[in-house]
């Protein structure tokens, strides 16, 4: 998505194949975006998104400069929107808020977050194919272990807040630092 016709291509993409749908399993599972969203709760959503998505974000930023790699970087801004807005609400959405959110419901916290988070993966991977960044299925950091591992802590701020906003701002607050 460098620009702004991509990125409006991608994102109503998106909202077509992630975000339909999705209201359709929040719907179909007796289920409300209030519920979901949870916005009586922001102050959880808010601290247990912060938290993580510090502690995540600190992962990255720190080693940075330690390596001689610059501490910010600049992207052309439809990708940093696409990145910083568009994944966070949306991937959140979809798979912390529809799917966690079902799963959660019938299973334990450990099956409905390991399942959401290779889902997470999986969500990744046509655009590590279509980029040329097959390596990432294997590289130990940056890669799918990396991303499930996210999805994992995504999981937990959202269960612990009972608000799929502290999903969204860990996620925020992680692409943020990347």
């Amino acid at each position: 998505t460098t620009g702004p016709g991509e990125f409006a291509f991608w994102s109503a993409t998106k909202v077509l194949v992630w975000i339909l749908p999705a209201l359709w399993l929040i719907r179909a599972s007796g289920r409300s975006v209030r519920n979901v969203l949870n916005l009586v709760n922001w102050r959880s959503a808010l601290a247990w998104g912060l938290a993580i998505g510090l502690v995540i974000a600190l992962t990255d930023v720190v080693p940075r400069p330690l390596q001689g790699h610059p501490l910010l970087t600049l992207s052309p801004m439809p990708a940093v929107l696409n990145a910083l807005i568009v994944a966070p609400i949306f991937e959140e959405f979809l798979l912390r808020g529809a799917v966690f959110g079902n799963l959660v419901r019938a299973h334990s916290l450990r099956t409905a977050n390991v399942a959401t988070s290779l889902l997470f993966v999986s969500l990744h991977l046509p655009g590590w194919y279509f980029m040329g960044h097959v390596e990432k299925l294997t590289a130990p950091l940056g890669g799918a272990f990396s991303i499930f591992v996210l999805g994992l802590a995504f999981g937990y701020a959202t269960y612990r807040s009972q608000s799929v906003v502290a999903g969204m701002v860990a996620h925020f607050v992680n692409n943020l630092a990347a």
